[in-house]
Order: structure tokens, then C-alpha cells, then sequence
């Protein structure tokens, strides 16, 4: 069994965020407001949007049997065609809901994703580049802004995934963090790209900031952790072995984060897939938890 713990669908890419908002051009391609244009996903696989039949497509291609929908702003939010595609094909994935708790409604809008449509988790966008702080300059994770949403999910049992995006940016929030993680010991939380190492060149530093913040209760999804590096991304085998010895594989979580990640080098999926396998690192028990039991128990997959 596979899973896919980190993927992304768009009914149609509406970006809205730090860069104004975006347009879909066609054959992938967004426009900027500035009239720059950019390439969000390969053309074969849509032309406006990356539907979720697209990504069945990829994962049957590619042997996954599921996915877990993350949403993010430089995609747009897409909670309505989230819980319909889930509602579509229950066997295949699971879906997250996503919102700007700066909204005056964002509170009543998180109720009724969690009461009304049934989702147990929730994902914070806060990077510098797409994200949150990059529309908030002054957001901070343990602000009076986050903690109903923080403390709401504690009581609900919901599960908080947080895109920190890049060190030495606003979205760096480690410590904001851990005062979020001591105040509500008990909310579970994942650190998607495991707070991309690769800013650093993997480095001692950002092993002992993993070490820091890693507990019971905290998670790592290691999709796109390897920076500018190409198949079969040595140096992010090595530094993910270390961070195995530092938390355990219980807590680390493969993803792909299609369909941007397809753009990188021809076969890309499947290099994304199999680069932990063909290193020789990980043992087959800790490739099962990576691939598929840490994700499954988490998320109920």
C-alpha cells in the first residue's frame, strides 16, 4: 500500500495572495497581474485547472492507492470541489480544509467544516512567498488571531497542518509554535516539507530546530524537501536519515505535492517516489511507515 500524503487538485487555479491574484491562461500556465506568466503544471495533465481525475491518473500510473488533498493560496482555496471529489471517491482520499483566520467569519467557517461536512483537518498556508504572512505581515502564530482556531481544534481533535515556508522570512514561526504546542499539548500538528531543510543545505542547524520542536504530538511530511537537487537527491537522503534517527519514521510522511512537483525533470513522480527506496537508507519496515502506515494511522486513510 501507498499513500500519497501531500497532493493537491484545482476545479480551476484562482490564486489569490502576496503577488495579487493569478489567472489561468491555459496549457497550465497562470498570469500574474504584472502580466508575468509562469507554468503551475505539466499541459497533458489540464489546461485551467488540474482536476482530480488528473491526479488519479498519476497515482494509477504510479502504483498509489491514496492521497491526502492539501489546499494552499497559490492554487486558491478549493473547499467546495475538496469535499465533493472526496465525496466521489471516499476509497481513494481524504481532504483537508483550509481558511484565512484574519476573515471575520473564519471562526464560523471552521465550525462548519469540521460539524457540517465531517473534515478532521485543517491547513495553514503561512509561507512568505504564497502564503498567509505574505497578506498579513503581522501574523503570528501564537497572536489572538490563531489560538480560537488552535484551541478549537485541540477540543475537536482536529489536525493542524502548518506550511512554514523558508527560514529568515515572516512565515518562520518555530517559536511561535512551540508556545502554541506548550499552550495545547494535546493538538496534533504536521510540518509540511519538514520546514524545507534544504534552505540550509541540510544542515546541523536545521536538525537541531527539528530536534527542538519534535515530540508525541508532532509530524513531518517530507514532500519537496530537496531543493534545487535532481533525482536521486543524495543529499536529501542523508539528512532525512538523520532526521529518521531523531523522531522515528512513526512521524515522517511521503508526499509528492503534485502536480507543481511534476514540472521538476522528466518522470518526476516516479523519482519522487522511489529516490528513498533506491538510496538504500531506510529499511523496508521504516519505507512502509513513510509510505503508507504513519499516514494512515494519522489521518485515518
Amino acid at each position: 500500500m501507498l499513500i500519497d500524503a501531500h497532493a493537491h487538485i484545482y476545479e480551476y487555479l484562482r490564486p489569490y495572495g502576496p503577488f495579487g491574484e493569478g489567472r489561468a491562461v491555459g496549457k497550465g500556465r497562470l498570469r500574474w497581474p504584472d502580466g508575468t506568466e509562469e507554468q503551475f503544471f505539466p499541459p497533458e495533465y489540464g489546461d485551467t485547472g488540474f482536476a482530480a481525475e488528473s491526479l488519479l491518473k498519476v497515482m494509477d500510473e504510479n502504483g498509489i492507492d491514496k492521497a491526502l488533498l492539501l489546499q494552499s493560496q497559490n492554487y486558491g482555496y478549493q473547499n467546495d470541489y475538496i469535499f465533493e471529489t472526496v465525496a466521489k471517491y471516499p476509497h481513494r482520499f481524504t481532504g483537508c480544509c483550509i481558511f484565512d483566520p484574519y476573515g471575520r467569519r473564519a471562526m464560523e467557517l471552521f465550525r462548519y467544516f469540521v460539524e457540517e461536512k465531517g473534515v478532521k483537518i485543517a491547513k495553514f498556508e503561512i509561507s512568505e512567498t504564497w502564503g498567509l504572512s505574505g497578506i498579513h505581515p503581522d501574523l503570528s502564530l501564537d497572536s489572538h488571531v490563531f489560538m480560537p482556531v488552535f484551541e478549537y481544534a485541540a477540543q475537536k481533535d482536529i489536525i493542524i497542518v502548518i506550511d512554514t515556508g523558508m527560514r529568515n522570512s515572516r512565515a518562520w514561526q518555530v517559536y511561535p509554535l512551540l508556545r502554541v504546542k506548550a499552550r495545547f499539548p494535546n493538538l496534533r500538528i504536521v510540518l509540511a516539507h519538514a520546514l524545507f531543510p534544504c534552505a540550509d543545505g541540510f544542515n546541523e542547524t536545521r536538525l537541531s530546530m527539528l530536534r527542538e520542536i519534535a515530540d508525541g504530538n508532532t509530524w513531518f511530511d517530507i514532500s519537496s524537501v530537496f531543493g534545487g537537487e535532481k533525482y536521486p537527491f543524495t543529499g536529501t537522503q542523508e539528512f532525512l536519515r538523520k532526521l529518521c534517527d531523531i523522531v522515528g519514521t512513526a512521524k515522517m510522511m511521503w508526499g509528492s505535492d503534485a502536480p507543481g512537483a511534476l514540472l521538476s525533470e522528466p518522470d518526476a513522480y516516479r523519482k519522487k517516489l522511489n529516490y528513498l527506496r533506491d538510496g538504500g537508507l531506510f529499511s523496508a519496515a521504516e519505507l512502509e511507515d513513510i509510505h503508507y502506515r504513519t499516514a494512515s494511522s494519522l489521518y485515518g486513510m
